[in-house]
């Protein structure tokens, strides 16, 4: 059907239409690294564990390109909420304290020296032999 379609467009258009897709192509390949992982960071502004992890999380995000991190607030807004209790409910944890990590299958609640050497190697396992989303 698409080809059909195709086929019935004027040939400027067909051949805009391509060179969109063509150049377009490469951009979606940077936004999504094929060997992406993406971390989740239940976060408040309000909470020291939370403001003293950040320069951890900053040095781990520069020296993993191919890592997200998303920092998702909780304490003064609801939006991340049903995200919260969905993550902790696949991962069989109750959602409580902050900072609350997920990342690669599994969840770090807290800040410590341990919690975060336990989150840089298993960021690095991921990375390099990949790990449940």
């Amino acid at each position: 059907m698409f080809l059909k379609t195709l086929s019935g467009m004027p040939g400027r258009a067909l051949i805009a239409l391509l060179l969109a897709l063509f150049v377009s192509a490469p951009a979606l390949a940077e936004q999504e690294p094929m060997n992406g992982l993406t971390m989740h960071v239940f976060m408040s502004e309000t909470c020291p564990h939370c403001r003293a992890q950040k320069p951890f999380l900053a040095a781990l995000d520069a020296n993993h390109p191919e890592l997200e991190i998303r920092h998702l607030e909780i304490m003064t807004t609801r939006e991340h909420h049903d995200l919260l209790r969905n993550m902790a409910s696949l991962h069989d944890v109750q959602p409580g304290s902050v900072p609350m990590i997920f990342v690669g299958g599994k969840v770090w609640t807290g800040d410590s020296r341990q919690i975060r050497r336990e989150i840089a190697d298993h960021v690095e396992a991921c990375l390099d032999n990949g790990c449940p989303r």
